[in-house]
């Protein structure tokens, strides 16, 4: 019966590996040990797959998190293994910053990280964990119930390189009946039968209702994933194509050209708006299908709409367009005007400046403005916009917010608009609008001539 039991989950584990080709042209390999009973029993199984073809690096990553009784007996018990295996071991011990995700998401985070760091030095081409198909059906739980969208449901992959689970077809159940079949001691993780984590209550409770509905619920849960998978798979290579022709990306920016991207189906608008976030934050972590629901409910709403999202991206509606964009730090400036020097740079402007006795106002550009240097009150610097900013009309002073708005200029590009000051107060929005005084008339004397440019 025990023999049954180990070449049963041997071959289950043979069958994953080979796939999902786990360890195609893999000669070193580095093993998330924890002591616990998936990383005893992975270890064991590749081993006896792999000796001599592969080498092994057991790495334990010590939070510091329970007591240190324990902690202890879990490094003795790697050394142990790893004496025993004749592979190399390593103990990492990281410090767990709190974050407002949780305790246990931030351990999990800081063991990733370590396991990583790690990893580039070993030389190894995979970084093997244990999660099994009750990570896999929990997860996928825990997702459904966070509402985490189609990449959630998704659950966990059998391989994201450098990791790869071997395990993650295969039951708790039998991988403590091949533990027990093979006599291989492991250490019982006191905090996994605590109800206070969402995830116990999941495995302690939840699943065990599920399991009296259906006793094949994992394989049933396994399958269905794997569907998910297939149509998730073809929706995103018809999302990649419509992307190409609907979204323009910018510096820290994404625009949805909602004329475009609403002439198709839910489904690749929402991934659509994934794929942007993406681009923008570098990864989907964070995010839930809640925060797409709400980017593509502005193609509703407004002008000027505005939704903020984790990671410091915010949405918002600019007429026929979505932006997506990622805020980024904006250092206030002042720089002053020599006139003598003649030539201005300011981040992507470039200013030209001349005094002129003379000047032919039918020679005038859209892109100069022509100054009464009688009306200016020097010395003349440049900024960039500041909270409550006025400019002084005809009929009096009008809020640089409103006529950025009348302009339809987005509120992103706001902070980049550099203005040309007096000591009184803004002469010109550079390219946008000039203050009602410093105009020229028969008696003007000097002429103050700015011509500017703006670059890619």
């Amino acid at each position: 019966m025990d023999a049954k039991i180990v070449h049963s989950l041997k071959n289950r584990v043979k069958m994953t590996i080979e796939q999902h080709s786990m360890f195609d042209d893999v000669t070193k390999v580095m093993i998330a040990f924890s002591a616990g009973p998936d990383s005893v029993c992975v270890l064991d199984i590749l081993h006896n797959l792999f000796a001599g073809q592969i080498a092994f690096e057991l790495v334990y990553v010590n939070h510091g998190l329970r007591p240190s009784i324990v902690l202890k007996r879990e490094e003795r018990m790697t050394q142990d293994y790893a004496g025993r295996y004749n592979t190399d071991y390593k103990v990492l011990r990281v410090k767990v910053h709190k974050r407002k995700e949780g305790i246990e998401a931030s351990a999990r985070i800081a063991r990733y990280r370590a396991l990583e760091k790690h990893w580039k030095k070993t030389g190894a081409q995979r970084i093997v964990l244990g999660h099994n198909l009750d990570d896999f059906v929990e997860t996928f739980l825990l997702n459904v119930v966070r509402g985490s969208g189609m990449r959630g449901l998704r659950s966990i992959a059998a391989v994201r390189p450098p990791f790869v689970r071997p395990l993650i077809s295969s039951k708790k159940q039998d991988i403590l009946k091949y533990l027990s079949a093979r006599q291989l001691a492991y250490s019982v993780d006191e905090t996994n039968l605590s109800l206070d984590h969402r995830r116990n209550v999941m495995r302690l409770k939840v699943l065990l209702v599920l399991e009296r509905l259906n006793p094949e619920i994992h394989e049933a849960i396994e399958r269905e994933v794997w569907i998910l998978k297939q149509d998730d798979e073809y929706l995103w290579k018809q999302a990649e194509k419509v992307y190409q022709r609907a979204v323009k990306s910018t510096k820290d920016c994404v625009l949805l050209d909602t004329n475009k991207i609403m002439r198709y189906n839910f489904s690749i608008v929402s991934r659509l708006v994934m794929k942007a976030v993406q681009e923008l934050s570098g990864s989907l972590d964070g995010y839930e299908s809640k925060h797409y629901h709400s980017i593509i409910s502005l193609t509703d709403k407004e002008c000027s709409k505005r939704v903020s999202l984790p990671k410091g991206i915010y949405a918002q509606r600019e007429h026929e367009n979505i932006a997506i964009v990622k805020i980024g730090p904006k250092p206030k400036l002042a720089v002053p005007v020599d006139l003598d020097a003649g030539v201005v740079l300011v981040r992507d402007y470039r200013l030209s400046l001349r005094v002129e006795k003379k000047h032919d106002l039918r020679k005038s550009r859209g892109n100069r403005e022509v100054f009464d240097m009688c009306g200016l009150e020097l010395p003349l610097y440049i900024r960039n916009r500041n909270l409550g900013d006025v400019v002084e009309t005809k009929i009096g002073k009008k809020k640089v917010k409103k006529i950025f708005s009348e302009c339809r200029i987005a509120p992103r590009e706001r902070d980049d608009i550099l203005m040309l000051c007096d000591q009184r107060g803004i002469l010109w929005v550079i390219g946008v609008a000039r203050a009602y005084r410093g105009f020229v008339n028969e008696q003007t004397k000097k002429y103050l001539v700015v011509d500017f440019e703006r670059f890619d």
